[in-house]
C-alpha cells in the first residue's frame, strides 16, 4: 500500500466513526428492543423514552443509537 492509498483510508475510517448518531429501527419487546437487520438486542434500561409515548409489545420504534452505541433514544412509534 502506498502512502497516499494509506492517508485516504486513515481519514476515511476516521469520518466514519466521527458520525454522532445512527437513526435505526426496530420491533419493541417485553424487555428488549430487536434492531432490524442487526443481531442486535437492545435492553430497555439502554433506552431514553419521550415522557408521554406509550409503546406496546410488538410496536415498530425509530430511534437515535448514540455515539458509541451504548445509549439508545426513542424517537417516535411507526405507523
Amino acid at each position: 500500500m502506498d502512502l497516499n492509498t494509506a492517508i485516504k483510508s486513515i481519514v476515511k475510517e476516521y469520518l466514519q466513526n466521527e458520525a454522532l448518531c445512527d437513526l435505526i429501527y426496530g420491533t419493541w419487546g417485553s424487555s428488549s428492543i430487536k434492531i432490524d437487520n442487526r443481531p442486535l438486542v437492545v435492553p430497555l434500561e439502554m433506552v431514553d423514552v419521550p415522557k408521554g409515548l406509550t409503546v406496546t409489545i410488538g410496536a415498530r420504534v425509530s430511534l437515535i443509537q448514540k455515539h458509541g452505541g451504548q445509549r439508545f433514544a426513542v424517537i417516535g412509534v411507526i405507523g
